[in-house]
């Protein structure tokens, strides 16, 4: 008995996917199921293939065996919540394989600007290692020979500095450590409404905070009223999704408020995670008739502009690092030298 639990232990650890197999996941079940394959038929060949861990499939395959649903299974493979609220919307709207494809897309954009993001950060940050080793080493090594030799005062500030450094350093490290510690437990107690209320406020995040949101629910609202669905169905769909999400609460509020007879574009504009567009978008689509087709044009639009901000703040974080590292060398060529050619003009 024992033996077996630890059996199903190790299974489900393993049965996790990584980043790179849950995109090759999305887009070959994707392919498959636009070339007219069946969901288990997808899982059948991915497991002859060896294109996704057995034990992955397997693991999937059991639990929808047993009765329970796709997206639930995702779950045990690792997906984060929005894809898997986006798969779940998408038994409902019927569009499985244009779902598959968007977030396929997503994922590899995503990747693209995450493996941009590790170079422009990977050269400054190995620049810093450099000069916190080159730092130490003249700390331990120099400093005791030239204070020894009495070239240099103990006492000058530079020198003290030198001397302090690391002790800089590691408070410097803690006081990150801590402040990210603090904003999580912060975020942590907040409902998903004002964890996305604050975060929208915040400097530069808020905006992109507010165009990722903006994107994902106008493309899942217009899926599904292109498929003829009314709001008040459409806020019961987002109510009954599993997962304890944003889209969650958002529901449950926006019914409350409309029994006190507030429309659904009239609501958005009281939550500041969204663009000031989206209701205005909401109304027109209402008024002309094609409220599905216009949400999924204004989500590909916020989309794109999500996009380019994220890129353009990249770019600007290799050259701010790089300042921070310019200011560092010059402070410590200040620190060592000066005090250096103090001594010599006294010993001249």
């Amino acid at each position: 008995m024992d033996l077996s639990i630890i059996k199903h232990l190790k299974k489900k650890k393993t049965s996790k996917l990584s980043n790179l197999h849950q995109r090759l996941f999305i887009q070959l079940l994707a392919d498959l199921l636009s070339n007219g394959f069946t969901i288990q038929e997808s899982f059948l060949f991915m497991k002859k293939s060896c294109s996704i861990p057995e034990i992955a499939i397997n693991c999937l395959v059991d639990i929808m065996e047993r009765g329970d649903s796709f997206h639930n299974g995702l779950i045990k493979l690792g997906f984060n919540r929005t894809i898997i609220t986006q798969i779940e919307f998408a038994h409902t709207h019927g569009d499985m394989t244009g779902t598959l494809k968007k977030i396929k897309e997503h994922m590899t954009i995503v990747e693209k600007q995450r493996q941009n993001l590790y170079k422009i950060i990977s050269y400054p940050v190995l620049l810093l290692l450099f000069l916190m080793v080159v730092l130490i080493s003249i700390r331990q090594v120099l400093l005791p020979q030239l204070m020894t030799n009495g070239t240099i005062d103990a006492n000058n500030i530079g020198i003290q500095f030198i001397q302090q450094s690391p002790y800089y350093f590691v408070i410097i490290l803690l006081s990150i450590g801590l402040i990210g510690l603090f904003t999580y437990l912060f975020l942590k107690k907040m409902t998903f409404i004002q964890r996305a209320s604050f975060i929208s406020k915040l400097p530069v995040l808020g905006t992109l905070y507010k165009e990722y949101n903006s994107a994902f629910f106008a493309l899942e609202w217009g899926k599904l009223f292109s498929q003829g669905l009314e709001i008040k169905r459409v806020i019961q769909l987002m109510q009954a999704t599993k997962q304890q999400t944003l889209m969650n609460e958002l529901a449950e509020l926006i019914e409350e408020k409309s029994v006190l007879g507030l429309t659904f574009y009239e609501q958005l504009p009281q939550f500041s995670f969204f663009s000031p567009e989206l209701s205005l978008i909401i109304q027109q689509g209402e008024v002309k008739g094609n409220l599905g087709k216009e949400l999924i044009l204004y989500s590909e639009l916020c989309g794109q502009h999500f996009f380019k901000k994220m890129e353009k703040l990249i770019q600007w974080i290799q050259p701010v690092i790089f300042l921070v590292v310019a200011l560092l060398v010059v402070s410590i060529y200040a620190a060592m030298l000066l005090p250096i050619y103090g001594g010599m003009e006294e010993f001249l």
